[in-house]
């Protein structure tokens, strides 16, 4: 988790994470095939609103900072890629079932170097633990699905984003606050 390092400035928090953000045409593609995939596991699937690859979660940030994480994303130079999710796996201590790639294109695992190096320039706490991109397709799994082959998805990535989990009385939202381009 990126925390602060030091203490905790005053003021409202939000709670923040970096990702890949699906344009409406892979929103679109991904509408089609993500519900069949998630029924097969059970749970709670994931609202479409809620798709998205985290890149580097955050946590609660004071609002003074917003600048800092700013300035860390102004600084990755990242290049377009293209990640194919291939896999569905089950996540038994989390109770996830989400859709991996069997191969990490090496322009992500750039980008995520890339963010975790200049948030840590100032002063923020990168996450430790390995990069594993997924996409969640469901919560509250209570059992593996059956293994079954699925078509790959390929997922093009010409930006990343900064997004806020906003909680209210129907549950979370995620909102889009900022985006960046990838070069070709």
């Amino acid at each position: 988790m990126a925390a602060e390092r030091g203490p905790q400035a005053a003021g409202p928090m939000h709670r923040l994470f970096f990702a890949l953000w699906p344009d409406q045409a892979l929103q679109a593609r991904l509408v089609e095939r993500l519900p069949s995939l998630a029924a097969t596991g059970r749970g709670r699937p994931q609202r479409p609103d809620q798709w998205h690859l985290t890149l580097e979660f955050l946590g609660s940030v004071p609002a003074g900072r917003l600048p800092a994480l700013e300035q860390a994303a102004d600084a990755v130079e990242g290049r377009c890629f293209e990640i194919c999710f291939d896999c569905v796996e089950y996540w038994r201590r989390s109770q996830v079932l989400c859709l991996s790639a069997s191969t990490i294109p090496a322009p992500l695992t750039g980008l995520v170097s890339g963010l975790r190096s200049a948030l840590a320039a100032r002063a923020f706490e990168p996450e430790r633990r390995e990069f594993r991109p997924h996409l969640t397709l469901a919560r509250r799994v209570l059992r593996a699905p059956r293994k079954r082959p699925i078509e790959p998805l390929a997922w093009p990535a010409s930006e990343f984003v900064l997004a806020e989990s906003v909680t209210g009385p129907a549950g979370s939202r995620y909102l889009v606050r900022r985006r960046w381009p990838l070069v070709e």
